[in-house]
């Protein structure tokens, strides 16, 4: 396991601006970017930000030879619906 650390130290900016001081996360040595990008869905989810927030900031979740079934299941986890763009 490896660990990604990010800390702002810089005071006055911690205080003036409204974004994470400090986050840690343990995650496998060898993560690719698509697998970084799933943990960044779930946390954006476990925070609360809605599904059609997600979709529009992270695009598409389906990468290379993945199976669509199994990002379908994590939408399922993570209660994230479809969204349709229709034009009025």
């Amino acid at each position: 396991m490896a660990k990604l650390i990010f800390t702002y130290t810089d005071k006055d900016y911690i205080e003036h601006n409204r974004e994470a001081s400090k986050i840690e996360l343990d995650v496998p040595c060898d993560m690719d970017i698509n697998e970084f990008k799933v943990v960044c869905v779930r946390l954006a989810s476990a925070i609360g930000y809605g599904d059609t927030t997600i979709k529009k900031s992270f695009g598409d979740l389906v990468y290379g030879d993945e199976d669509k079934d199994n990002l379908k299941k994590l939408l399922d986890e993570l209660n994230i619906r479809k969204t349709t763009n229709k034009k009025t």
